[in-house]
Formats: C-alpha cells, sequence, structure tokens
C-alpha cells in the first residue's frame, strides 16, 4: 500500500476526495463498466476515498467473464479437430466449459496457441498451410474492427485455412437489459476512454438518455475515476443528466465511417446469450454468408448450445450487479486465481481477480 499512500498525500487527489465527500448526501449507485477502473478502485479502497452513500457495482464490462459456458464449450470442440490451431488469447484459455476448458485439450495433445491480436492468428495460418488455423474472437464492439480486418485480408490473399469462432458481443444492448431492471437502481455509468474508439457511439447516447443515466468517459488512473465519479454525482444532484452526456460529443470521423464500413461487409448484429443476463437481442456479431468459409462455426457445423455452469459460482450475479465478490463463497477457497472456478478469476482484468489480488496480495 505505500504506493497508494504516497499518492494520497498529493493535494490534487486529497481535494478530490473532500469534494466528493461532500457531494454524496443520498444514497447513489454507480456502474463501473471497465474492469481496469474497478481494479484502481480496490487498490484505493482501504483508503476510505468513497462515501458511505455512494456503492459502487461492477457490470458486465469484461468480454472474458461474460463467456457463458456454451461458448466455451464450442471452442473446445473445434479444438479438438484434428489438423486444428487454436489461436486464442491466454485469459480465455484457463475459463471452464461445461466439463472442458482450452487448457485440458492442450494438455491432452490438442495445439492450442496464445495469440495477442487476430492478425497474429492469421500469420500463423501463413505458416501452416497444411493446418487450420482457428481464432478465438471474444471482445466487445471495439474489439471487431481487428478481427474483421483479419478476414478481409485473408479474404483478398485468398488464404482458406484460416477462419474465426465469432463471439463478440456489443455493450449498449447489454447494459439496456440491465438499466431496465428497476432493482439494480443505477443512477449512473462510468465508462473508460476505451470507449472512444468505437464506432456507434449514438448507442451509448440513447442509452444515457433513455434511462436517464448521468455519465462520465474518464481515464484509468485514481485521480481521473474520482473526477468522473464528481461529474456523476453533480449530474444526479442537478437531475440533468442529458445536458452533460459525453457521448453527444463523440462525432464520427473519416476513420470511423471507414470502420463501419467494414464492419458492415463483415458482420450482422444478432440475438446472443451472455453468462449473468441470458439472451439478448442483437447483442452479438456472426460473420455474413458471403464470408462463411471463415466462420468456423458453419465451417465445423458447431452451434452455441446452454452449457452446464458452476453452481457455486457467483459470477453471473456479480457481473450483472447484483453481488459482489465477497459474497461468493467459493472465493479464495474453491477458487482463486491459481485455480479458478468462475471466469470472473480466471481473466486477468476480472473483478474477482482483481478483488483477490487486493485482499490476498497474490497474482
Amino acid at each position: 500500500m505505500a504506493n497508494t499512500q504516497n499518492l494520497a498525500e498529493l493535494p490534487i487527489f486529497t481535494t478530490l476526495v473532500d469534494e466528493l465527500q461532500a457531494l454524496v448526501d443520498r444514497p447513489i449507485r454507480v456502474m463501473v463498466i471497465c474492469g481496469t477502473q474497478t481494479r484502481t478502485l480496490f487498490k484505493y479502497s482501504d483508503e476510505d476515498i468513497l462515501p458511505d452513500n455512494l456503492e459502487i457495482v461492477s457490470g458486465p464490462g469484461c468480454s472474458i467473464c461474460v463467456m457463458p459456458a456454451g461458448h466455451i464449450d464450442a471452442f473446445v470442440k473445434i479444438g479438438k479437430e484434428a489438423d486444428v490451431i487454436t489461436a486464442t488469447c491466454e485469459d480465455l484459455i484457463r475459463v471452464q466449459g461445461s466439463r472442458e476448458l482450452l487448457a485440458s485439450i492442450k494438455e491432452q495433445g490438442a495445439l492450442v496457441e496464445v495469440v495477442d491480436a487476430p492478425m497474429e492468428a492469421l500469420d500463423l495460418a501463413r505458416k501452416n498451410p497444411d493446418k487450420v488455423v482457428v481464432f478465438t474472437a471474444v471482445g466487445f464492439e471495439g474489439a471487431a474492427p481487428d478481427v474483421a480486418e483479419a478476414i478481409l485480408e485473408a479474404a483478398s490473399e485468398g488464404i482458406d485455412n484460416f477462419c474465426v469462432i465469432p463471439s463478440i458481443r456489443l455493450l449498449p444492448p447489454s447494459l439496456d437489459s440491465l438499466m431496465s431492471d428497476p432493482e439494480l437502481n443505477i443512477r449512473g455509468l462510468l465508462c473508460s476512454v476505451h470507449i472512444q474508439a468505437i464506432t456507434d457511439s449514438q448507442a451509448y447516447a440513447d442509452l444515457a438518455r433513455q434511462h436517464h443515466l448521468s455519465c462520465a468517459v474518464t481515464g484509468f488512473g485514481i485521480n481521473d475515476i474520482l473526477e468522473g465519479l464528481i461529474s456523476i454525482v453533480k449530474q444526479i444532484k442537478s437531475d440533468k443528466p442529458n445536458k452533460t452526456n459525453p457521448f453527444d460529443s463523440m462525432n464520427q470521423t473519416e476513420e470511423t465511417r471507414r470502420t463501419s464500413r467494414m464492419l458492415s461487409e463483415v458482420f450482422f448484429a444478432v440475438e446472443t446469450d451472455w453468462r449473468g443476463l441470458g439472451s439478448i437481442e442483437g447483442s452479438g456479431f456472426v460473420i455474413r454468408d458471403e464470408l462463411s468459409l471463415y466462420d468456423a462455426a458453419k465451417r465445423f457445423n458447431v452451434r452455441f448450445t446452454k452449457g452446464e455452469e458452476e453452481i457455486h459460482c457467483l459470477c453471473a450475479d456479480i457481473l450483472s450487479g447484483r453481488s459482489n465478490p465477497n459474497e461468493c463463497p467459493s472465493l479464495g477457497i474453491s477458487c482463486t486465481s491459481k485455480h479458478p472456478v468462475g471466469p470472473c478469476m480466471a481473466a486477468k482484468e476480472g473483478i474477482c481477480a482483481s478483488y483477490f489480488r487486493h485482499m490476498f496480495g497474490r497474482l
């Protein structure tokens, strides 16, 4: 906690904490979407920087965490196919499906490679022409352009041993579903600057207006987050959240318009299943029929089914803001960073992983 103490002595930090403490004079619930911002708040939780009446809950902002077991089952089934290399991110390897996970089939001899980007998976396909490289396209809308670009590049070069398991999710429909639940009583939404890279800021602007949400878009440092929370509380107290809707100022540029056209060429939105939220209309991307060669689900005739999830795990409730990590009976007992039970612990940016690191001081 030494680093925290040093930062806490900075005048700007103290000023922001004092201002936030003075502002909150009623119970307010704010949802923090970004896992990195949640992790920052955990680091400072011992400092009592948040007012007692300000409750912070996490949302479905971790793409690995919202992956239902049935999708992992599909990844595993394709990964077991002969002459297939599964190219995936490190976190996804540790997420449990109904019975197996990518890590376990790798131990059994399946070819599973860790990559950081879809273009790396495409390079694997170039280097291994006798194998089919299957990229697990997991992420939110911000990850979709890179996936689309890799698919189009493969098509233009005639690379036929590369394909994608499309499991990209769109946050606005999921947030709309959550905000429609009056029991959650979310008044504000704190988003990270990552959201500025999206191609459809209008969806977020409409979401904020429809549910009368006070919103802020900030960086990842503690001072940035405190400033965002102060802005949200001021909006709530003025009862005029629409006047300072940050999404309204995110105008489309030529680059975002070009990206939108590319996404439309490759994907279209369909109903998709989310862990903790169920099936949500228009919340997932699938690959268009014209590019079906690059759709691993179609290529291997695999469907996403409803898988079996660990009954002692509260990831579903944690992702929807209905529970906190410390309420999960498995946390720190059967579910640890070395042996994760649920995806919120398996993913490095998952809320349970962040909470576990803070409480137990372990990686």
